[in-house]
């Protein structure tokens, strides 16, 4: 029996994967151990054919799922991405229809502006041409106010401040 004896150590190293993956392999096959070294548990070359095949049927196995799990979520990263591209959809409808709004707004905030203006400078003219016309009577308009009405036509004091 010229077999090659292998540890756990070394087999992990060969198939490149973990110690407790190979322990594990061991495990599930009810494995035993041709001979020892000190505490190291040594294995055949058969036995070393049987974890690699153990290990590689699991991971096809993984990979198989995961190549499902993949598909998987690309498939609900594509519906979320549908649903973001919605939501961005209806935003920038808001937003051109707020847009559209202030703008209307602002539309009447200047007509109303405009036109307070006009009406102000409307009311300062005819405040200027009746104080030109009236300099002449406002002379006798304040003694009239000064004077102090008899009993019978004395004014309340509101009428006489708002003539």
């Amino acid at each position: 029996m010229n077999s090659e004896l292998f540890t756990m150590s070394q087999i992990s190293r060969k198939l490149n994967v973990s110690k407790s993956s190979v322990y594990r392999s061991i495990s599930k096959l009810n494995l035993r151990e041709t001979s020892t070294r000190g505490k190291a548990k040594l294995y055949n070359q058969e036995a070393f054919q049987k974890i690699q095949k153990d290990l590689s049927d699991l991971n096809s196995k993984q990979f198989i799922n995961n190549s499902k799990n993949n598909s998987e979520l690309i498939q609900e990263l594509k519906m979320e991405v549908k649903r973001w591209k919605s939501e961005t959809d209806k935003r920038n409808e808001q937003i051109d229809k707020l847009t559209q709004l202030l703008d209307q707004s602002q539309r009447l905030q200047l007509d109303v502006q405009n036109k307070l203006k006009k009406l102000e400078s409307n009311t300062t003219q005819s405040r200027e041409n009746d104080s030109k016309g009236d300099s002449n009577d406002s002379d006798t308009n304040i003694s009239k106010q000064n004077e102090k009405p008899s009993n019978e036509t004395r004014e309340s004091f509101w009428k006489r401040l708002f003539r």
